[in-house]
């Protein structure tokens, strides 16, 4: 420590020295006589400044690591099973996953289900592709769905006998009979822990040894907890021999351990398996996926669009998801040490850390790796473990993604909740730039919330083992943090308005942390590029330089790497240049734009991944030119800058034979040129012998059609499932029958002589494929559902109206409005019985009363035609309305207009909206009016229906204020008709608020 502070001494003096002696030498002697040498010296004292800043936050943060090492008191195991006496607080392990080896999977899985922990569930959450089109797409997607239920099998067998052995021991010990502990119970426990051990080392010995992840695997995860268990049952051996006899409270809480260790639940989750998640490509939403589903029972629910989640009761749950204390996120290419959770958990329950959301131990990179370009970014990498340990010490931590503890309270403070459609897709996790956990740092920071960093290497990870993979993992790192930097702001303003006061180092090391990449690296390429004037060139830039060296070698040493190896870390960063500025203009372009970057998984496949042509052709181009301004200083004699120039190019090129080589950087040019001028055209696709399309679904049977003509596809059916030919659809059957998929199908009906014939429509109707989806209108003081209102959603996504509007530019707008209304009495056919539908009715079909009518009469159950206040329904008198048909008028805003408008038309139902509804509970005088409205309603014959209600609190004001009927998210949320066969109190109380 003490060598560190000195380090940082001599940094600041030197750097300061050598400002003070340029700013002498150049504006106050003159020396800079002209502009360009002026404006040649104030950027050079910039890049230098700029430089010596980054070194001054790895300086500090090493510091700060030493203070917490230092520090730093390790719970004791008695002390860690006692804490687990009490009920454990539910940790769910999330491992997102996209088209990893199985092998891979297999250890992080493992690593994770031998926690010991005694309340954990595993979730493998698979985001491989659901149709894969390669053989080893389908491969790996299968193993990683078998895999789950392989490793449960595997744990099956010890988990068994201890819970058993527990369960035994608790009731002979600690039951009614409450007898005294014996040797033999001591003895008896020793024998577990050795079948414990014998298990481990069996599967160890069993585990497929490929590289030196498997190694790690073996010794330090199976082999370090064998080596525990078996130093407990080799002491409980021994105090069994001695005659000793423990406590029943230590004895149990010895039978727990091994219940927790082995008892974890394992299992997966598909997100695009359901049309209502979020299907962006990013790890991020993967998490954020399943992380919205907590704590919810949900029904799968078929649609025309795919497969759907609709939350239900519990008791109708096709999936259950529990709602944890603490979600633990785990990189797919990651392991945990067997006390990991445990330590973590521990540290976060205690009082002084119940504001923590986030608590992790930087990953560190697994030894022995076997080239040299993976253990130099390994090494890097440990480095990086020392940096955010340091981190904490001026509370700047930041969550690095690989592991981490999530309290899951803190999660649902930043949540941010969007809708697809009439889909809540939630973020709790950011997506916005490619870094997912950095931005989410500044979040909590906002809330109110701080992050902690375990001081124990207790996590690893993978290191990517090749040139091509490593530029594609760098250059998402340097992606993001320009545009996340404004974000600090916000939690500046937050702090002050909490009256808590900011620390200088910790927005240091916060902005240091997120833009040095960008400063950095354009630093160091325009002084190799730029030719600066010999002048600036001093002595006393080593001395700027060499302590963080000097400090970086020793860290280096420290963390089992040799002192050199500085050296081929600079070079290692040289050829990483292009890499890092393409990130961060990466990320400038995106404040620019306001276009997402995409998201690239890091490839871990055992084959070599192809670089990009500019991260090989950059680097060789900054060797040329360092090279050629060696030659350039010696023929100038600025013997100062050439020795920067000559360690540059010997370092570069020293990188690029031993990181990349020179063969690999052959082939992949080769195949990039190759591409650039020879372009596979593809041949199309024969059509097939019968003159029909390919079914889309792999396992929908399609049945042979009839010989003759096909049957005309009526308006309905071909809106509501697309085009039968392009579909491979089934011919459409009567009213009420179902395709194989059961969807119900809408009956035909005989198109009128001046409809358009079949191949008008389905190139008219092309872009307007919809289905039908029904939101609960409820009894506000039961809960009992008794209509609902059927909404349309097209399978584009787009609003309904602005589909409408799109249909009515084309001249066929009153042709859709039709097919909508008889696809949704259609699919109103399986609505609970005794309850009635209500449809949205278009000025247009009210102005064609046969033709809405003669739509309408042939419904299977009570019809509610909805207007608005302007449209025509005016016109129509209400003996004109077929038997079952009642009219609803449409007003947003209670007022005085609604009392006109309730006398002049007499509507059965006066629907309300959501300008009425919004924080009611709060407006004395819309309460007032309301209570008003509703009998006079009534002694007319009409029913108030209010719409909107979002909070338990707006449907309590308006049913004190005597309103009967509600309908809004709160309420019910839309749900395609066959899910509706149950009253609705289920889908009630499930319902989560807007």
């Amino acid at each position: 420590m003490a060598i560190g502070r000195l380090a940082i001494v001599l940094t600041v003096s030197a750097w300061a020295v050598y400002v003070a002696f340029t700013i002498e030498q150049q504006f106050i002697e003159g020396k800079a006589d002209s502009a360009r040498l002026v404006i040649e010296a104030i950027v050079y004292l910039l890049l230098i400044t700029g430089l010596a800043t980054s070194a001054m936050a790895y300086l500090i943060t090493r510091i700060g690591f030493f203070y917490r090492s230092r520090a730093h008191t390790r719970a004791p195991r008695a002390v860690l099973d006692a804490f687990f006496d009490q009920p454990a607080a539910p940790v769910t392990v999330l491992v997102p996953s996209y088209q990893e080896d199985e092998r891979v999977i297999r250890t992080t899985l493992l690593s994770a289900a031998l926690q010991e922990y005694p309340a954990l569930d595993v979730v493998l959450l698979i985001d491989d592709p659901q149709n894969p089109t390669t053989s080893r797409a389908r491969a790996l997607l299968e193993d990683a769905r078998a895999l789950p239920g392989a490793i449960m099998a595997e744990l099956a067998v010890p988990a068994g006998r201890f819970r058993e052995a527990s369960e035994a021991f608790e009731r002979a010990v600690a039951g009614g009979a409450g007898r005294a502990t014996t040797a033999d119970d001591v003895r008896e426990l020793a024998g577990h822990y050795r079948f414990a051990v014998e298990w481990l080392h069996d599967l160890g010995a069993r585990h497929e040894v490929i590289d030196h992840t498997d190694v790690f695997f073996v010794d330090h995860v199976l082999g370090a907890l064998a080596a525990d268990l078996d130093t407990v049952g080799e002491a409980l051996a021994g105090a069994a021999e001695a005659g000793a006899v423990l406590p029943g409270e230590r004895l149990l809480q010895l039978h727990r351990r091994l219940t927790a260790t082995f008892g974890a639940r394992v299992s997966s989750f598909e997100r695009k398996r359901y049309r209502s998640l979020s299907h962006e490509p990013n790890k991020a939403m993967n998490l954020n996926s399943y992380i919205g589903l907590m704590g919810g029972s949900y029904r799968e629910v078929r649609t025309p669009v795919g497969t759907a989640l609709v939350r239900s009761a519990a008791h109708l749950a096709d999936l259950t998801v529990h709602d944890p204390e603490y979600v633990l996120t785990l990189d797919a290419d990651s392991m945990l040490l067997p006390e990991y959770a445990a330590r973590i958990v521990h540290l976060m329950s205690q009082s002084a850390h119940s504001r923590v959301a986030v608590a992790q131990t930087p990953y560190s990179s697994f030894p022995g790796a076997a080239t040299r370009l993976e253990r130099i970014s390994g090494a890097s990498t440990d480095l990086q473990h020392i940096v955010h340990q340091g981190m904490t010490q001026y509370d700047a931590t930041f969550w690095v993604g690989a592991n981490a503890v999530l309290r899951k309270r803190a999660l649902d403070d930043i949540v941010e909740v969007d809708y697809d459609g009439d889909f809540e897709i939630r973020r709790y996790i950011q997506d916005r730039t490619v870094i997912e956990d950095t931005e989410s740092t500044i979040d909590l920071g906002v809330h109110g919330w701080s992050l902690l960093n375990y001081p124990e290497r207790l996590a690893y990870s993978a290191t990517p083992p090749d040139f091509g993979s490593l530029c594609i993992q760098r250059q998402r790192w340097a992606n993001g943090g320009l545009l996340i930097l404004s974000k600090l702001r916000e939690q500046v303003r937050a702090r002050r308005t909490r009256g808590e006061r900011n620390r200088f180092g910790e927005l240091f090391l916060r902005v240091n942390y997120m833009a040095s990449i960008f400063w950095s690296s354009v630093c160091l390429v325009v002084m190799l590029f730029y030719p600066f004037n010999a002048e600036l060139l001093n002595p006393l830039l080593l001395l700027v330089s060499v302590p963080y060296f000097l400090m970086m070698a020793g860290d280096l040493r420290a963390t089992g790497y040799r002192r050199t190896d500085v050296l081929r870390i600079y070079g290692f960063n040289l050829i990483l240049l292009p890499v890092n500025l393409s990130g961060s203009f990466a990320s400038i372009l995106q404040l620019i734009t306001g276009e997402k970057s995409a998201f690239k998984r890091t490839p871990k496949v055992r084959n070599r991944t192809t670089a990009g042509a500019v991260f090989l052709l950059a680097p060789l181009a900054l060797i040329g030119f360092s090279a050629y301004t060696v030659v350039v200083d010696i023929q100038a004699q600025h013997w100062g800058h050439l020795v920067f120039a000559a360690l540059n190019t010997a370092l570069a090129m020293y990188a690029m034979v031993a990181f990349v080589g020179l063969g690999n950087t052959a082939v992949d040019l080769w195949v990039h040129l190759r591409d650039w001028l020879y372009r596979p055209v593809e041949p199309r696709r024969q059509p097939r012998a019968d003159g029909g399309s390919r079914p889309s679904g792999a396992h929908r049977a399609v049945q042979p059609r009839p010989a003759g003509p096909a049957p005309a596809a009526d308006w309905a059916s071909v809106l509501h499932y697309g085009l039968p030919e392009a579909q491979g659809a089934v011919a459409v059957g009567p009213a009420g029958a179902t395709e194989p998929d059961g969807v119900l199908v809408p009956a035909p009906r005989p198109a009128p002589s001046d409809e358009p014939d079949d191949s008008a429509v389905v190139a008219a109707f092309r872009d307007f494929i919809f289905f039908t989806v029904f939101q609960p209108i409820v009894d506000l003081a039961t809960g009992e559902a008794v209509g609902y209102e059927a909404l349309c959603r097209f399978a584009d996504g787009r609003a309904p109206q602005d589909r409408l509007d799109a249909a009515n530019d084309r001249g066929i707008g009153a042709d859709l409005d039709g097919a909508l209304l008889r696809a949704s009495l259609a699919a109103a056919v399986s609505l609970p019985e005794g309850v009635w539908v209500s449809v949205n009715v278009s000025p247009a079909l009210w102005g064609s009363p046969r033709e809405l009518f003669s739509i309408v009469s042939r419904s299977a159950c009570p019809v509610v035609l909805e207007s608005g206040t302007s449209t025509g329904e005016s016109d129509v008198s209400p003996g004109d309305l077929p038997v079952g048909v009642r009219v609803a008028l449409e007003h947003p805003l209670v007022g005085y207009d609604s009392f006109r408008w309730v006398d002049e038309r007499r509507p059965a139902f006066l629907k309300l909206g959501r300008e009425t509804t919004a924080g009611i509970e709060h407006d004395a005088a819309r309460r007032a009016l309301l209570g008003a409205l509703v009998p006079f309603a009534e002694e007319r014959g009409c029913r108030v229906v209010a719409s909107g209600v979002e909070t338990a609190a707006e449907r309590d004001a308006l049913r004190e204020s005597g309103v009967q009927l509600g309908q809004g998210f709160f309420l019910g949320l839309p749900a395609p008709a066959r899910v509706l066969d149950r009253p609705a109190p289920g889908l009630v109380e499930a319902a989560p608020t807007r």
